[in-house]
């Protein structure tokens, strides 16, 4: 399996257990992706949109490790959460795009939960009428949670876990085939 990386995370956040987490989402923090040039056309058209949903390879996810003490229970396995240690370590993040420029292939966006250098895969537009679903529901752990350390607090905090907004992680596999991801960068 081959994935083509369009471009690069480039941000202030060094190391995976540095994402914050806001009481808002994921995290405040802002961040530039830069587009490979032949890319960066591919940008147009997205005047209008708040929002995007950024793809991207979790290329760090096996420096990640459990804490100790963690907020799921013990019967929740890997696909019921949004561990970075996954599989296929592929990350989904809904994200604010506050600029972007198809003249220099970037855009500034808020909420990425990926850290400095991480490959980019895919970028598509949010669009309530499909991506948003009212009637959605959680599990009471993972509500307990969010209660507890996201919306309980007015200032962003780590917690010494990463949590992906849109991008499924959690334990390894014992599979040995990893996606190669083409790079300019190789």
């Amino acid at each position: 399996m081959k994935f083509i990386e369009i471009g690069r995370v480039f941000s202030e956040v060094k190391e995976m257990n540095d994402v914050r987490h806001t009481s808002r989402g994921w995290t405040a923090e802002t961040c530039t992706i830069k587009l490979m040039s032949q890319y960066k056309g591919g940008l147009g058209g997205l005047e209008g949109y708040s929002h995007v949903i950024i793809l991207f390879y979790i290329n760090q996810h096996k420096e990640w490790k459990m804490p100790r003490k963690h907020h799921k229970p013990k019967n929740v396995k890997v696909f019921a959460t949004r561990m970075p240690v996954r599989p296929n370590p592929i990350g989904l993040s809904t994200v604010e795009l506050i600029n972007f420029s198809t003249e220099e292939g970037t855009l500034t966006v808020k909420g990425l939960d990926a850290i400095d250098g991480t490959p980019i895969l895919d970028i598509k537009p949010y669009i309530p009428h499909f991506d948003a679903y009212a009637e959605a529901s959680v599990p009471h752990w993972v509500e307990a949670h969010l209660k507890e350390h996201h919306h309980g607090h007015g200032h962003g905090h780590t917690h010494g876990h990463v949590h992906s907004h849109e991008a499924p992680h959690s334990q390894a596999t014992t599979s040995t085939k990893r996606p190669h991801i083409h790079s300019h960068h190789d």
